[in-house]
C-alpha cells in the first residue's frame, strides 16, 4: 500500500478467491433528473443556461421568419415532379438529408404522393427515411453522441425506452415506430446512445415506419396542387371528397388501431404506466446504525480518523468533473490518485472506510493474523531443527491489538487527507447515479465527463436455515473479535476458509471446516491441493468433505450445525461460524438504471475496455472482474485511466494475472491449467519439479510443494504455472514476468538464480524442457563433433 508516480500500490490479493459467473442480463436506462427534482446548480451557471436558451430560441425564431423553408420544400417538390428518374434520386436524398439536418419531412412525405401517387411515392419514402434514420443512428453513437445524450438525458419517455432496449432491442424500435411518442428524427440520433444492434435498428426502422409511410403518402396523393399541399389538405368535387375520406378514414383507422397497440405494447416493454418521469431507485441497506468498525479502541479510532473523519465537510462541486470515481476501495484510489495525478479534475466518493476491502477487511488485517499464526507454528515446530522451547501460547487479543496497530498505522496511505492533498475532492456518503453523466452524493450533484464505478463486492452467505438467526462472521467482521473462539465452524474450503481455519487452528481454536466438494481449493491441481490439505490436517484442522449443511440452531450457549456426509446425518457444537464462500457486487443504490449502466447477479457489465453500457462510465475491481485480487483491481484501474481520459485501447483480457492464497504452505498461480489448455484445443508439455530436489527446501524443511510449468508443445512457450511453497506468492513474479515479456522457459534456464534459494527451482525446470530437446539425433551429432574434436 506504498505509493509510486502517485498511484497508490496494492499489498497483494484480496482475502476473497475468485467469484463463480453468473447469468448476465441487460439493463439499461439513460435518464437525468426532470425540472424539480431536485438536482442542484449554482446561480452563475442556470443563469448562463437561460441566456444560452434565449439567444437559441431567438435565432429559431429569426431562421423561420427570414428562411422560407416550406417554400423551397414546395419548390422541390414541383421540380421532382417534372425531373423523372433524376427526381426519384433527388428526393430519397433530400429525404435522407431531412433526417440527418432535423428538417421536418411531412411536406416531403405528402409531397412524394402528391408527385407519385402511392405505388411509387411509398418507396421513394420508405427508402430514404430508412437510410437517413440509420445515417442519422451512427451519427449518434459516434461523432455526435455527446451532444444528443445532452438533449435526451432530461426526456423521461426515452428514458423508459432505454431502459428496455437492452432486453428487447427490436421490438422497442419497431414499437416506438408505430408509436410515435418521441420526435422521429431526434429519435433516430437518440437511438445511438443505447445498446441496440445496427442490425436490430435498421430492420425494426424499416418495419415500424411502414404504416404511417402509407398513410401520409396516401394523403399526400390526393392532394391536386402545390397550395393544397402546402396547407396539407385536399380539395375537389364530391366524388373525389367522398373517396378521398373513405380511403383516408380507412387508413387511419388501421393506423390508429396499430398505434394505440403499440402504445400499450411499448408501455408493457418500458414500464412506463403512470408517472414515467419516476427514476427507480434500489434502497440502501439500513445500516446507518452499524459501527464502521470495532472494537472501539484507539487504534481503529485512528482508522476512522483516517478513512471516514467525523464532522468531515464535502467540498461544493464546481464545474465538470474529468473524473468522477464512486468506491475508495484499491481500483479507486488508484484511480483518483493516477487521474489527478495526470492533471485531471478529479472527485472520489466512499460512502464507508477509505481504503475499501483491503485495508479494512481483507488483505491487510488477514496477513497480519496469518503472519502470527506462522510464528505460532515455527516456534511449536522449533524442535525439528533442535531448538527446544517450552511450551507456545498465543496472547490473542494481543495478536490481534497489534493486527489494528499495523493497519491504523498503514491508513494514512489511504486517507481523505492525503487524497485532498493529492488535488482529489474527497466526498463522503451515499451516491447514487442522475442521469447518464451526473452523479448525486449528500445532495450535491456532480457531473461528470468519465466516470468509474469502483464499489467492489461484499461477503454473501449461503442460504442454510437458521443461519442468519444465529449469526455468522464473515471476512468483514471475523477481525472485530477480542477473544479466540473455542469452537469454530468454518463454512467452505476456499482460499478464505483455509487461510482462516488454519490460522485459527494454529491459535488454539478447536476448528471444524465443511465444504461441498471432494478436497479443498477446488480451483487448483488436486496435487497442490491435497499438499494443503494434507497440512491443515496434520495441524488439527477436522475437514469433512462432501458436506450439505442442512440446518444452524442454537441450544442455550452452543451453536449446532447440522450436516449430512457420507450419506449420514451428523451435528457439531461450536461457539462462531465464519462463513468462507461467495461475494455479492455492490450494486444496490447506485442508480445504475438511471445512468443507463447494465448489471447482474455477478456485477457490473463491461467490454474488454472496461466500459459500461454507457460509454462515459467504466469500472473496474471487483464489481466487474472475475479476479477478485487487490493486485487486479490495481492493473484494472490503469487500463481505466488510460482508456477513459485519453482514448486508449488497452484491454483487460491482455493480463497475465497471478493469484496467491496464503495458507501454509501457499499455493500461487498464473495463466492456465493443463485442464485450460486442452480445453481450448492447445496441446501442452507439463515440467515439474519436486521441492525435494531443491536444496534451500530440505535445508529449511519446506520440502512439502512443487513448481510445476504448462509450456506449449513443441516450444518453451510458458501457458501457465503452479507454484507450491511456503513463500509461492514471491516466486510466481519471475514467472508473471516471463509470460507478459514473451521470454522462454528454456531463456530462464541461462538466468543465474543464487544459490540456495527455493526460487532455483524455476531454474531447474528450465534445465528440464532444455533436457527435451536433446533428442537421440541431437545426441548423434553431438557424439560425431565431440569424436572429432577429441
Amino acid at each position: 500500500m506504498r505509493d509510486s508516480n502517485a498511484l497508490r500500490q496494492s499489498p497483494g490479493p484480496e482475502l476473497a478467491g475468485s467469484a463463480k459467473p453468473g447469468t448476465r442480463r441487460t439493463l439499461t436506462v439513460a435518464e437525468r433528473p426532470i425540472a424539480g427534482s431536485g438536482a442542484t446548480r449554482s446561480s452563475r451557471e442556470s443563469f448562463g443556461r437561460i441566456a444560452t436558451a434565449v439567444v437559441v430560441i431567438g435565432l429559431l425564431i429569426a431562421a423561420v421568419k427570414f428562411i422560407p423553408v416550406e417554400r423551397y420544400l414546395l419548390d422541390f417538390v414541383a421540380w421532382i415532379q417534372r425531373a423523372g428518374f433524376a427526381g426519384l434520386v433527388a428526393y430519397v436524398g433530400a429525404y435522407i438529408a431531412a433526417c440527418v439536418l432535423f428538417i421536418p419531412g411531412s411536406i416531403l412525405t405528402l409531397g412524394a404522393g402528391f408527385a407519385y401517387g402511392v405505388m411509387i411515392g411509398v418507396p421513394v419514402v420508405w427508402i430514404g427515411a430508412s437510410i437517413g434514420a440509420t445515417l442519422a443512428f451512427i451519427l449518434g453513437r459516434t461523432l455526435m453522441r455527446g451532444w444528443v445524450a445532452s438533449k435526451v438525458a432530461g426526456n423521461p419517455s426515452f428514458a423508459a425506452i432505454d431502459r428496455a432496449v437492452g432486453q428487447q432491442g427490436l421490438k422497442i424500435v419497431i414499437l416506438t415506430r408505430l408509436s410515435p411518442i418521441f420526435p422521429f428524427n431526434l429519435l433516430n440520433y437518440a437511438f445511438g446512445l443505447t445498446q441496440v444492434s445496427l442490425r436490430d435498428y435498421v430492420i425494426g426502422t424499416v418495419a415500424g415506419i411502414l404504416p404511417g409511410t402509407v398513410m401520409f403518402v396516401y394523403l399526400g396523393s390526393l392532394i391536386t396542387s402545390l397550395t393544397q399541399l402546402a396547407a396539407g389538405r385536399t380539395s375537389g368535387g364530391a366524388a373525389q371528397q367522398i373517396f378521398y375520406f373513405a380511403g383516408l378514414a380507412a387508413t387511419v383507422i388501421v393506423t390508429i388501431y396499430v398505434t394505440r397497440v403499440a402504445r400499450r405494447a411499448l408501455a408493457d416493454a418500458t414500464g412506463m404506466h403512470g408517472d414515467a418521469a419516476a427514476v427507480a431507485k434500489t434502497p440502501l441497506p439500513n445500516d446507518a446504525d452499524k459501527p464502521l468498525v470495532l472494537p472501539d479502541d484507539e487504534h481503529n479510532r485512528t482508522l476512522i480518523k483516517h478513512g471516514h473523519p467525523v464532522n468531515y465537510v464535502n467540498p461544493a462541486p464546481s464545474g465538470r468533473y474529468n473524473l468522477v470515481v464512486v468506491g475508495a476501495g484499491t481500483a479507486g484510489l488508484v484511480s483518483a490518485a493516477g487521474g489527478a495525478g495526470l492533471g485531471a479534475k478529479v472527485a472520489l466518493i466512499e460512502r464507508h472506510l477509505m481504503g475499501g476491502d483491503c485495508l479494512n477487511v481483507g488483505c491487510v488485517p488477514s496477513k497480519g493474523i496469518i503472519s502470527a499464526a506462522r510464528v505460532a507454528s515455527t516456534a511449536r515446530g522449533a524442535a525439528m531443527f533442535g531448538v527446544r522451547t517450552v511450551g507456545v501460547e498465543v496472547d490473542f487479543p494481543a495478536v490481534m491489538e497489534r493486527m489494528r496497530r499495523l493497519r491504523a498505522q498503514i491508513s494514512h496511505t489511504d486517507s481523505v487527507a492525503r487524497y485532498a492533498d493529492l488535488g482529489v475532492d474527497v466526498y463522503l456518503g451515499d451516491a447514487h447515479f442522475t442521469g447518464p453523466d451526473t452523479i448525486e452524493v449528500d445532495g450535491r450533484t456532480l457531473r461528470f465527463s468519465r466516470a468509474v464505478i469502483t464499489t467492489g463486492a461484499r461477503a454473501a452467505a449461503p442460504p442454510i436455515p437458521g443461519l442468519e438467526e444465529v449469526g455468522y462472521l464473515t471476512n468483514e467482521t471475523v477481525f472485530w473479535l477480542t477473544e479466540l473462539p473455542r469452537r469454530m465452524v468454518v463454512i467452505g474450503a476456499g482460499p478464505i476458509g483455509c487461510e482462516m481455519a488454519q490460522t485459527f487452528r494454529r491459535f488454539g481454536a478447536e476448528v471444524t471446516q465443511f465444504e461441498e466438494g471432494p478436497h479443498v481449493l477446488l480451483r487448483e491441481d488436486a496435487d497442490a491441493a491435497a499438499i494443503v490439505e494434507a497440512r491443515i490436517r496434520a495441524e488439527g484442522v477436522r475437514l469433512i468433505p462432501n458436506a450439505r449443511i442442512t440446518r444452524v440452531a442454537r441450544r442455550g450457549g452452543e451453536i449446532i450445525v447440522e450436516y449430512t456426509a457420507g450419506g449420514a446425518a451428523q451435528s457439531v457444537s461450536c461457539d462462531q461460524i465464519l462463513v468462507g464462500v461467495g461475494r455479492a457486487p455492490n450494486v444496490e443504490g447506485l442508480g445504475l438504471e438511471a445512468a443507463g449502466v447494465a448489471y447482474d447477479r455477478s456485477g457490473v457489465t463491461v467490454d474488454d475496455r472496461l466500459r459500461t453500457t454507457n460509454h462515459r462510465i467504466y469500472a473496474a475491481g471487483d464489481i466487474c472482474s472475475k479476479y477478485k485480487f487487490t493486485h487486479m483491481a490495481d492493473s484494472l484501474a490503469r487500463i481505466v485511466l488510460a482508456n477513459a481520459l485519453f482514448g486508449g485501447r488497452r484491454k483487460a483480457s491482455a493480463l497475465h494475472v497471478p493469484w496467491c492464497t496464503y495458507t501454509s504452505p501457499e499455493v500461487a498461480h498464473v495463466g492456465m491449467y493443463e485442464a485450460d489448455a486442452i480445453n481450448a484445443g492447445i496441446e501442452v508439455n507439463t515440467i515439474t519439479i519436486p521441492l525435494r530436489e531443491v536444496d534451500r527446501a530440505v535445508l529449511e524443511g519446506e520440502d512439502a510443494g512443487f513448481v510445476r510449468v504448462h509450456l506449449r508443445k513443441g516450444s518453451d512457450r510458458i501457458l501457465g504455472a503452479t507454484i507450491v511453497a511456503e513463500h509461492a506468492g514471491e516466486m510466481i513474479s519471475e514467472l508473471t514476468l516471463a509470460m507478459e515479456a514473451g521470454v522462454g522457459l528454456g531463456r530462464i534456464a541461462s538466468v543465474v538464480h543464487p544459490y540456495p534459494t527455493q526460487a532455483e527451482a524455476i531454474r531447474k525446470a528450465g534445465d528440464a524442457y532444455n533436457r527435451t530437446r536433446l533428442t537421440p539425433a541431437v545426441r548423434k551429432l553431438f557424439d560425431l563433433w565431440l569424436r572429432w574434436h577429441r
